[in-house]
């Protein structure tokens, strides 16, 4: 997800709500389909999904309030038609090959301000805008970083695994 939002911004989602699809996303559990589909608001969007498929209606049969019987044969018939369709026109497509995408950190205040982990610290000059520009000089003042250094070189002392969506 942050490769996403590396390339789309903490914005680019605004007004929008993000499909992911794919047979990257295909692959994932459910539970890993429901992580990055609630990252989706880091990149601005009010909401993520991915199209109803088996696996999600198996993950759904059975469980506490799922429909039973006919109820529930008629709720899959419906959730089967839950999905774009082949000639569905989108306002933007952001595509990415997953196989492509090596591990991401961010180097700053923000999850835009995202590099490969072999990646460096970008230098401010190099933004693509003032206000990119400051936000990139003020992160690295916050942050205690210098341009160019490499991310793999950045001491790591405290660490926080969660997620803040």
């Amino acid at each position: 997800v942050l490769a996403i939002i590396g390339k789309i911004g903490t914005a680019g989602g605004t007004g929008y709500t993000i499909e992911f699809a794919g047979s990257a996303i295909r692959s994932l559990s459910m539970e890993g389909r429901m992580t990055v589909c609630n990252m989706a608001i880091e990149g601005g969007a009010r909401a993520g999904l991915v199209a109803v498929d088996d696996k999600t209606i198996q993950y759904v049969k059975g469980r506490p309030l799922a429909p039973t019987g006919a109820e529930w044969d008629a709720a899959v018939s419906y959730w089967k038609t839950l999905h774009s369709d082949a000639d569905a026109k989108f306002d933007r497509v952001v595509e990415l090959q997953a196989s492509e995408i090596v591990p991401q950190v961010t180097w700053g205040t923000s999850p835009e301000m995202v590099t490969t982990v072999g990646g460096r610290v970008p230098d401010p000059a190099d933004a693509p805008s003032e206000v990119k520009r400051h936000d990139w000089t003020r992160a690295l003042e916050y942050m205690g970083l210098k341009a160019g250094t490499p991310i793999a070189d950045i001491p790591v002392d405290k660490v926080f695994i969660g997620s803040c969506t």
